[in-house]
């Protein structure tokens, strides 16, 4: 459904730390079509396919700013990618905003952890399909 997200960043170069910090986790690179003020990540084997995730200072020139009730969920493969992606997050200057854990109120099976990045965007790193045998 959706093609790509955009983001506004107050701090570009802590942006790019932070973002390529989390989504390296989960198997996602910096795509080759970024300047010195917009960076892309996506699936370098399949740039035109997919989904993918861009930063840049606001064009109004106004300060970025988060969204209240606004989440960006990333898919996980796995309960240890969710919790890298948590840890890594936190390393690069995210704040956590819910521990790696289940969380019933969605499901049994679905495992999810949250940072807000150094802007204040929140993010969810979400294995949908948790198996607590299997991890």
């Amino acid at each position: 459904m959706l093609a790509y997200i955009t983001i506004g960043t107050n701090d570009f170069k802590r942006s790019v730390e932070f973002y390529d910090a989390v989504l390296t986790v989960l198997g996602y690179s910096r795509l080759p079509a970024w300047t010195e003020s917009w960076v892309m990540w996506g699936d370098e084997n399949n740039p035109d396919e997919g989904f993918s995730f861009c930063i840049c200072p606001t064009f109004d020139g106004h300060p970025a700013t988060a969204g209240n009730g606004t989440l960006f969920a990333l898919k996980a493969d796995s309960a240890e990618l969710v919790r890298r992606f948590h840890a890594a997050g936190l390393l690069a200057g995210g704040v956590n905003e819910g521990a790696p854990g289940t969380r019933t109120a969605y499901g049994p099976d679905f495992y999810v952890a949250y940072v807000r990045d150094p802007d204040g965007h929140k993010l969810a790193c979400v294995c949908q399909h948790y198996s607590p045998e299997a991890d």
